[in-house]
């Protein structure tokens, strides 16, 4: 029987609109003054709005490279937001959840997240950023093509739907290129765990949505949550025979693991992402009990190298490691 919201395998989904105003140059072109005066703009505008109070705005200037590091661990922003030749800032809500790029490719990359795979109450809450936006914005948008982007890939609905997904049986089945274009062939793409470019470390990776022209934003996200259900269905069923074929290598795998995360003294990141995947399958398939896979896999976000010393303290790689294992420790 799947968790609620299949947060056994999907981790976080991701919603995100971009936009960019009419009136303006788009980023790549703006002047330093332009840029400066849309994040004064875009800030504003959230002036009387209920959410004011839970969001908080930083400029990319102001923040220290361990900080901006942190939240491209989090995947609260991208890192071509922090090398923008434009003045670029973001605004991001006191629990993380949402999220608003401002300057990067597009004036405005509006993100939402939630727990699992739960598209409904992202794309919701991001159409109520959006709306809440537009009162003081004009969206540049075309009658024919929709909305218009910095890239032509985004253009039309501007919607990216995405879901990261723990896919180790799949993984360790060797079924990744199939499921490339598998994915492909639905007009989805399958990416590491930060996306374009990145490996998929720990038998995590993102899946979502190429089309954003053509089509509503209600028949994307139809798609996009039926492909991930698909996905999700086939790593339990993968997962069932290999644990059937394999059943004492596997179970030696998965336990081996847990006793390395609850008796290590020193768990380097790497490490860590492996550890924390095989133990997640065995809790998935039974072998091991009693594990909150959901917390796991938070305490192991926590414990990226950038994240664990946002908290002002000096720490080399080692002491890192260390405390990455005290962290994971702890949370078992």
């Amino acid at each position: 029987m799947s968790n609620i919201n299949e947060k056994d395998i999907a981790v976080t989904t991701r919603i995100r609109l971009a936009r960019n105003i009419a009136s303006l140059p788009y980023p790549r072109k703006m002047t330093v003054l332009q840029a400066e005066e849309l994040i004064e703009k875009v800030w504003d505008a959230f002036s009387n709005s209920p959410l004011k109070n839970e969001l908080t705005m930083h400029k990319v200037s102001d923040l220290s490279d361990i900080k901006k590091k942190a939240l491209i661990e989090k995947h609260l922003i991208s890192s071509e937001l922090c090398t923008s030749k434009a003045p670029a800032a973001m605004i991001i809500s006191s629990d993380e959840k949402i999220s608003i790029m401002i300057n990067e490719e597009d004036h405005l990359r509006i993100q939402v997240f939630s727990d699992g795979l739960d598209t409904e109450s992202a794309y919701d809450m991001a159409k109520k950023v959006e709306m809440l936006l537009s009162e003081k914005l004009t969206f540049d948008k075309d009658d024919e093509f929709g909305f218009l982007t910095s890239c032509p890939t985004n253009a039309g609905t501007g919607l990216r739907a995405s879901v990261m997904l723990h896919l180790p049986a799949i993984s360790a089945a060797g079924r990744i290129n199939p499921l490339l274009k598998w994915a492909a062939n639905l007009g989805m793409t399958v990416r590491g765990l930060y996306g374009e470019g990145s490996r998929a470390s720990g038998a995590l990776f993102q899946l979502s949505n190429q089309i954003t022209l053509g089509a509503s934003e209600e028949d994307i996200l139809a798609r996009f949550s039926a492909a991930a259900c698909s996905l999700i269905s086939e790593e339990r069923r993968i997962c069932a025979e290999l644990f059937q074929e394999s059943e004492s290598e596997l179970k030696d795998k998965c336990l081996r693991s847990l006793g390395i995360l609850k008796y290590a003294y020193t768990i380097a990141s790497s490490e860590a992402l492996g550890l924390v995947s095989n133990v997640c399958m065995g809790a998935n398939a039974g072998i091991i009990k009693n594990i909150d896979v959901v917390a796991l896999r938070r305490a192991l976000f926590n414990s990226m190298p950038a994240t664990l010393v946002l908290d002002g303290e000096s720490l080399s790689a080692p002491e890192r490691d260390v405390r990455r294992a005290q962290i994971l420790q702890k949370t078992l």
